[in-house]
């Protein structure tokens, strides 16, 4: 059901700000997917919640919930040293830096936010169609950025969080490096990291891109200088921490002493979301226990496929990825870290069977809405 890729590795060097003509049709096909998706969560959010006093406001506070709360603070307080301020050090500033920049414009804080999201949600899908372009066919690379808008957790894209911050940032990356401009791609992987921990993966993959890609490199720093930008993007967060906290590996121990994150082997992780199915509520046997584990299960399959269907580097990734999100003592939000697993939706889009792709997408869109939904509600959804 998923084919292999072009063989054919070296792919050209285009503009990627350049529109080809043949692009404009599936970009606004996406647009108009994206857009549909937001009218009808929008919707149905202001249906069952209200819509006082106006529609943004009440849509802000629907999505003010968990995590967005804690970026709203970063954004206008910043990083603090004492108190419950100092376990937001496990948060990456990149995000928060730019809902500050934003926000200084005139907006609203909660604007500025869910205006990043919704914006880079969108450039996200476009970003992952072109990746998906290089090495499949034109309607496997369509069907790979519309489970990508309409994946169970992509209502993320839309709320204070930064899953589409993140995904526009790696795809771009990945999309720069299948086309060979090195510097951008160490730049936009360099902000990835800055973003989120997982942007580490695009360190492998970098290297593995670059020795591929050899043969054309014009110097010694044409294979140095990206990867070292990707790290200098993570020691960023490491100087937030030496700066706040007075130690650059703060945020492990807050990691593990606020929110039990450490590292531990996988079955621990599957053995606890098991275990929650058997004594936590039934919303929560959904998602703490029974959407965890079908997350984790993703994530180890699609890795799995990756080494065999797609290309090495994604295959790293993919790796990496899975590694940083479940060799965990408890598994959370991997239905949403998910999203930034780009080799999933390759995959994903080179599924041929009609029978099987439709089914995929339908139930993957009405768990959208039902989890999205539940979201604005403050139910706990990933």
């Amino acid at each position: 059901m998923a084919g292999r890729p072009s063989s054919r590795n070296g792919t050209p060097s285009l503009p990627i700000a350049a529109i080809p003509t043949d692009r404009v049709r599936p970009w606004l096909t996406l647009l108009g997917l994206a857009l549909l998706v937001k009218a009808v969560l929008v919707t149905m959010t202001l249906i069952e919640y209200g819509a006082a006093p106006d529609p943004l406001t009440a849509l802000g506070r629907a999505w003010d919930r968990w995590d967005a709360r804690h970026y709203v603070y970063l954004a206008t307080h910043g990083y603090g040293a004492v108190g419950d301020a100092r376990n937001l050090i496990a948060f990456f500033p990149l995000y928060p830096a730019l809902i500050s920049a934003v926000s200084a414009l005139g907006l609203p804080v909660r604007t500025a936010a869910l205006l990043i999201s919704n914006v880079a949600g969108v450039v996200a899908a476009i970003l992952l169609y072109e990746i998906a372009r290089v090495d499949g066919r034109e309607r496997a690379a369509w069907r790979a950025a519309a489970f990508f808008t309409v994946f169970p957790t992509a209502y993320f894209l839309l709320v204070g969080y930064t899953e589409s911050l993140f995904c526009a940032l790696t795809f771009g990356a990945v999309l720069a490096a299948r086309h060979r401009r090195w510097l951008s791609a160490g730049l936009l992987g360099a902000l990835a990291a800055a973003a989120r921990i997982t942007g580490l993966a695009l360190l492998p993959f970098l290297l593995i891109e670059l020795i591929a890609a050899r043969r054309s490199l014009r110097s010694l720093a044409h294979l140095i200088i990206p990867p070292l930008l990707v790290s200098l993007g993570f020691v960023t967060y490491l100087l937030t921490n030496l700066l706040v906290l007075g130690d650059p590996l703060a945020f492990l121990t807050v990691q593990r002493q606020h929110w039990s994150h450490s590292l531990a082997a996988p079955w621990r992780g599957f053995a606890s979301a098991v275990s929650s199915i058997t004594w936590r509520n039934p919303w929560e046997k959904l998602t703490v226990g029974a959407g965890e584990i079908a997350g984790g299960i993703a994530a180890y399959l699609a890795t799995a496929l990756s080494w065999l269907r797609l290309r090495r580097a994604d295959a790293v990734y993919a790796t990496v990825v899975t590694v940083l999100i479940t060799f965990l003592p408890f598994w959370l939000s991997i239905p949403r870290y998910l999203l930034g697993m780009y080799p999933l939706f390759l995959l994903a889009g080179r599924i041929t069977r009609q029978w099987l792709y439709l089914p995929l997408v339908g139930l993957s869109f009405i768990a959208l809405v039902v989890f999205g939904l539940a979201f604005g509600r403050g139910y706990w959804a990933f």
